[in-house]
């Protein structure tokens, strides 16, 4: 059964961790805790194997020594003041591209709201301004027909000259085109 000291002080007193009056007791504990004994003189072995100067202090091969020299000696190499700012840019460049095309949306939308209101108002003006006139329209005769039926075959550019006065039923027309 393992026991729980080794846990709790026993890498502490192997890296002479402890207090003084914490290592007299958990010298007291060894002597009588083989469990505690045997971890740590598994631990000293591999501390041994493991950490040896020898293995710490080993020179690194010609090979890792080039790459080394290489890699430290790039001409290309980026100084180390300068990250700051890249990394600056390149998170907030999305963030503001975003905000500029929300604002720019945002004043569209409100531009148009404002210009539909303006029209309308200035409809309803037109309408309550302008005297009532009956629209007197000739019957069309048999030769006007022929010939507004042979336009019908024909490309229409002007679609406000054919659909007759519109701005007596308060439809301002609107030529897009120029």
């Amino acid at each position: 059964m393992e026991c729980p000291k080794w846990e709790e002080l026993g890498l502490l007193f192997s890296a002479n961790e402890l207090s003084p009056d914490e290592t007299a007791e958990y010298r007291n504990h060894l002597e009588r805790c083989g469990s505690c004994r045997g971890e740590l003189a598994g631990y000293d072995a591999d501390r041994a194997r493991f950490f040896s100067p020898e293995m710490l202090c080993e020179a690194p091969s010609a090979a890792i020594d080039r790459e080394i020299m290489r890699v430290c000696s790039d001409p290309r190499r980026k100084a180390a003041g300068l990250s700051f700012f890249p990394a600056f840019v390149r998170k907030s460049l999305v963030p503001v591209a975003l905000f500029l095309m929300g604002f720019a949306a945002i004043g569209y939308i409100s531009f148009n709201i404002g210009n539909a209101k303006r029209l309308k108002s200035l409809a309803a003006h037109t309408q309550t301004t302008a005297p009532a006139q009956a629209v007197v329209r000739p019957v069309p005769s048999a030769p006007a027909i022929a010939a507004a039926a042979d336009s019908q075959n024909k490309t229409i550019t002007n679609y406000a000259a054919t659909r007759g006065n519109l701005e007596d039923k308060g439809v301002m027309t609107v030529d897009l085109k120029k």
